[in-house]
């Protein structure tokens, strides 16, 4: 979908669904490293960098427009039921429709229209973005591709599915990934850092059947595959992402 001025999506919902818009594009604080300074008598403090960044809170100001005066509490209720979340979705918006955040509601809806908003219905709520968004284009799957180019700044945890049997190796560059008794499908996924397939629509744990530690990691740049076994097909989704 196109994302027109002030549009989002959020929670399995587009913001047009419920008359809804971002009145401002809002305050977009990046998200931070997460480091420790820890002090040392007459010397510099020591930095310890823990590796990871943390998730960071937007303020999103939003405007609603009712049908009449006896919709403005139906629609503030709808409102109130949409941005109910428990769990992470996706959130898209108009201002950066080519990336997909994780956002979750940490402050409920705020509503604050007076008799001179009429029917329009100010309010506003706060998400909490995870520290990467990715890029809609690395989500498409390539097969059976011997080279990609992470034009991003940070590495990408990847999906990789091969379908094929047996004993099966591959390369990301010179990083060496051993299978071992393939059983027709083996999906990996860096992101959950688990490895599984789907037989008749039920996952399957296959983590028995790798032979390594560390999960696949894209780097930016160029990374070269090739495989070795009985592969029948070599698919990637790359997941492309950058820093919020």
């Amino acid at each position: 979908m196109d994302y027109k001025r002030g549009q989002f999506r959020i929670n399995g919902h587009d913001s047009e669904e419920f008359n809804v818009y971002m009145s401002e594009r809002p305050q977009r604080a990046s998200s931070g490293r997460v480091i420790e300074l820890r002090e040392r008598p007459g010397n510099n403090s020591l930095v310890v960098d823990y590796a990871y960044h943390k998730n960071v809170e937007w303020q999103i100001k939003c405007y609603a427009k009712a049908r009449d005066f006896e919709h403005l509490p139906f629609l503030e209720k709808e409102i109130i039921w949409w941005l109910d979340m428990g769990d992470y979705s996706d959130f898209i918006y108009f201002y950066d429709p080519h990336y997909i955040y994780q956002a979750i509601v940490t402050s409920e809806p705020t509503f604050n229209g007076t008799r001179k908003t009429g029917l329009m219905l100010p309010f506003e709520f706060t998400i909490s973005l995870v520290p990467y968004k990715m890029s809609r284009t690395g989500l498409n799957w390539v097969s059976n591709e011997k080279s990609l180019i992470n034009i991003e700044k940070y590495p990408s945890k990847p999906k990789i599915q091969i379908l094929g049997s047996g004993d099966i190796t591959f390369w990301i560059n010179n990083q060496k990934f051993e299978l071992t008794n393939v059983g027709d499908e083996i999906i990996i996924d860096s992101q959950l850092e688990e490895s599984y397939r789907i037989v008749d629509g039920i996952l399957e744990d296959q983590d028995h059947k790798t032979k390594f530690m560390d999960f696949p990691i894209l780097e930016k740049g160029r990374s070269n595959f090739r495989w070795t076994g009985n592969v029948k097909e070599f698919n990637i989704q790359p997941r492309w992402r950058t820093k919020v």
